[in-house]
């Protein structure tokens, strides 16, 4: 596939999903500063990797792209709810998000808590008026864990129980990392990253469930350690956040245990691993190009 082409699907895509954004963002009739908190932060950028890798396996499942797009939204209103808290002062304590003041510096703290609970209540709401049958549900069901307490939210404690600067747990202290490592990344990362291609699957062809999953954990796992080798080495221009807090912060990440070198090599080997996979649906080309450029 030659760069155009990529760059055209993937731009097909993202407009596609913007345009449903805007449209369903609309429905938000209040000129409130609550709403205008929720629209500062879901449209502030990115490359929103999520819908894209879920419009773009659903279409190689063969589903139609309106059974899935409710879901993708929500997806995206999740991860945008998950970064405004990310960055409070609490947790991150970030005052910049995609090149542009973080939501509780451009607003206030009580409005960013406020604009992420109601970006997480938006997404299920929406989504609730869209579902029309058993699969759909099911699809709901498994974003609602992929998201709570035993998936995104479980790791996030788990990731602030480990910090060194807060205090070690007796596992991190007894030299037991790896374990915490893996346990904080498929909860914080890899179950939010299988959601793209499980709920597509479960959606438009539910025997290719199990394939999905696998890429998914592969691809979460891949993503967290690319993320964690883009902290150490990219300026905070090149990030549009801060840069070298992981570090700084004493946090458990693959470079922390593994050391960059091998975080590499692992990287690597996730990539090839997601492509082989990959190569078993049909038409799966932008998909393979696209999990590798994000990897990047």
């Amino acid at each position: 596939m030659t760069n155009t082409a990529f760059e055209d699907k993937y731009s097909g895509y993202l407009a596609e999903f913007i345009s449903y954004a805007k449209s369903t963002f609309q429905n938000i009739t209040t000129d409130s500063r609550l709403a205008e908190a929720m629209k500062y932060s879901f449209f502030a950028g990115g490359k929103r990797i999520r819908p894209v890798l879920m419009l773009a396996f659903n279409e190689v499942l063969g589903g139609k792209s309106e059974n899935v797009m409710p879901f993708a939204f929500a997806l995206e209103c999740i991860h945008t709810y998950s970064l405004i808290h990310d960055d409070l002062p609490a947790l991150d304590n970030d005052l910049l998000r995609r090149g542009k003041p973080s939501c509780h510096t451009a607003f206030s703290e009580a409005t960013a808590i406020l604009a992420g609970d109601a970006l997480l209540n938006f997404a299920f709401e929406h989504t609730l008026k869209s579902v029309k049958d058993e699969r759909q549900i099911k699809a709901l069901s498994y974003l609602a864990e992929c998201s709570g307490y035993s998936g995104m939210l479980g790791g996030q404690m788990e990731d602030i129980e480990n910090e060194k600067s807060k205090g070690l747990k007796a596992d991190y202290a007894s030299g037991n990392k790896e374990t915490i490592l893996n346990s904080i990344y498929e909860k914080k990362t890899g179950k939010f990253l299988t959601a793209p291609f499980k709920i597509a699957a479960i959606i438009s062809d539910d025997s290719r469930v199990e394939l999905a999953e696998k890429i998914g954990s592969l691809f979460g796992r891949a993503f967290q350690y690319a993320d964690d080798l883009k902290d150490i080495y990219l300026t905070p221009e090149q990030m549009g956040k801060s840069a070298g807090k992981d570090e700084a912060e004493g946090k458990l990440t693959s470079v922390a245990v593994y050391g960059a070198d091998k975080v590499k090599r692992l990287v690597s080997e996730y990539e090839n691993q997601i492509e082989n996979l990959l190569k078993s649906l049909d038409n799966s080309e932008f998909l393979r190009v696209l999990t590798k450029s994000v990897l990047r």
